[in-house]
């Protein structure tokens, strides 16, 4: 692949796994076009399922779907030191690291969001240079691995991207091993599990306006 394939499959990513808009809804028309660039099949053939699946839903549907997998789940969330971390005073000292990390490369961080936000990470790996992407990418393999496995495990159509991820690495000459497990997520209680109901329907609610 061309380097400014790459570059452009990295924000691809980063735009796919960013909350759906009707501009997302837009891109599906032109992702079609965009994937006859990419010639390995491994990065390919994940984009046209997950383009196969979303093409059929409303933008409601996509919307509900991204709340229930991203904003509910302890082990399929974006944020990639949650996984290894969780809320423990290290991630503070991690995220300010990757910051800084960004800041070096002349990337300016945005306070919107977390920097191990994965949308925002692609972003980056979009903007500089295949040493420094793969430098950064290979810090955060495992958490990549486990969040493509639990949205796997949760038949999310998201799984799709993550693959094509994973596979864009592994061209990147990035090793992954597919069988490592970080954290094992605890089963929630009867009450909480009310509780996230009750968030979720809330939720979705507020998006849908």
């Amino acid at each position: 692949m061309k380097e400014e394939t790459m570059t452009s499959t990295y924000q691809l990513i980063s735009f796919l796994l960013a909350y759906p808009t009707e501009e997302h809804v837009d891109a599906m028309e032109d992702m079609t076009g965009f994937l006859q660039e990419i010639g390995e099949k491994s990065i390919k053939k994940p984009f046209e399922d997950f383009h196969q699946i979303i093409t059929n839903w409303s933008k409601e549907e996509w919307i509900e779907h991204y709340i229930e997998v991203f904003d509910f789940g302890k082990t399929s969330n974006l944020y990639m030191t949650y996984l290894k971390l969780g809320e423990q005073k290290e991630r503070g000292l991690e995220l300010l690291r990757l910051k800084k990390y960004y800041e070096a490369q002349g990337y300016d961080v945005t306070d919107k969001e977390l920097p191990d936000y994965l949308p925002i990470m692609l972003e980056f790996c979009s903007q500089v240079t295949k040493e420094v992407r793969v430098d950064l990418l290979e810090k955060y393999t495992l958490a990549i691995v486990e969040t493509t496995q639990k949205l796997t495990e949760l038949k999310s159509s998201y799984a799709n991207i993550l693959q094509a991820l994973l596979a864009l690495m592994k061209h990147e000459g990035i090793e992954v091993d597919d069988k490592t497990q970080l954290y094992q997520e605890k089963p929630l209680s009867l009450e909480d599990a009310r509780i996230m109901q009750q968030m979720r329907d809330q939720l979705i609610r507020n998006q849908l306006g």
